[in-house]
């Protein structure tokens, strides 16, 4: 027999004395991404994803510009309301009836010109129209509001308060009534009417062409230098 531990175990028997050897540790597998770190990051590429579509979508099927329902203002003096109201009508500055403006807010060689210069094809003359402007920020009324000098007006005009003055309201297709059917009853312009060189659309179907035209350029900035000439009248019901 072979030498006894003090416990009483032969050599290399003893579990105190002679212990196993510790185990050899495994090494430790390497780590997978977690699906949770990767997840937002998917999820923010399908978001931009979306969003790119969601914006190409959206300017493809923006809503079609509705030309008659473009909304006309005229501009004219509170005292002017008296007028207007008894002829049932806003009246253009030449014909059967005419406007007589109790205060005229039309510088007097600007409305001279206007009586003198011709809308083509349609044998009349600017001034046989009420005007309109296309928008609120219209660089006319835009004068008034500033007090700022404009060879339109009449230097009374942007000298007095803008409050002096009232808008009336109305829509193309209002306006234009029945008479959209005959040529040259309507008239759209991108600038002043009685300027040489300005485009003016005479028919209906181009009307619409401008209107549209005007709406989409630079933001709107196309109406506010356009304006719409009525023939004749319009009816002082169909503007609030």
């Amino acid at each position: 027999m072979g030498e006894e531990c003090i416990h009483g175990f032969d050599e290399g028997l003893c579990a105190i004395c002679s212990p196993p050897p510790e185990p050899a540790t495994p090494p430790k597998p390497a780590r997978r991404p977690s699906p949770a770190r990767t997840a937002p990051r998917e999820r923010a590429t399908v978001r931009g994803a979306t969003s790119s579509r969601t914006a190409r979508s959206s300017s493809a099927s923006a809503a079609p510009v509705d030309a008659g329902a473009t909304r006309i203002y005229h501009v004219t003096h509170i005292d002017n309301l008296g007028r207007i109201l008894g002829a049932g009508a806003l009246l253009a500055d030449v014909g059967e009836p005419a406007a007589t403006p109790a205060v005229d807010i039309a510088a007097p060689a600007a409305r001279e010109y206007r009586r003198s210069a011709s809308i083509p094809g349609a044998e009349t003359t600017v001034a046989e129209y009420v005007p309109f402007l296309l928008s609120t920020d219209a660089h006319l009324w835009h004068a008034v509001r500033t007090s700022t000098p404009d060879p339109r007006l009449a230097p009374e005009a942007v000298a007095r308060p803008a409050a002096d003055h009232v808008i009336l309201v109305s829509s193309v297709g209002a306006a234009a009534g029945a008479r959209r059917d005959i040529p040259g009853e309507v008239v759209a312009s991108a600038t002043d009417a009685a300027v040489g060189g300005a485009g003016l659309a005479a028919d209906w179907t181009a009307v619409e062409r401008m209107i549209v035209r005007l709406t989409l350029a630079d933001d709107g900035e196309g109406l506010r230098s356009g304006e719409l000439l009525v023939r004749g009248s319009v009816p002082s019901n169909g503007s609030t």
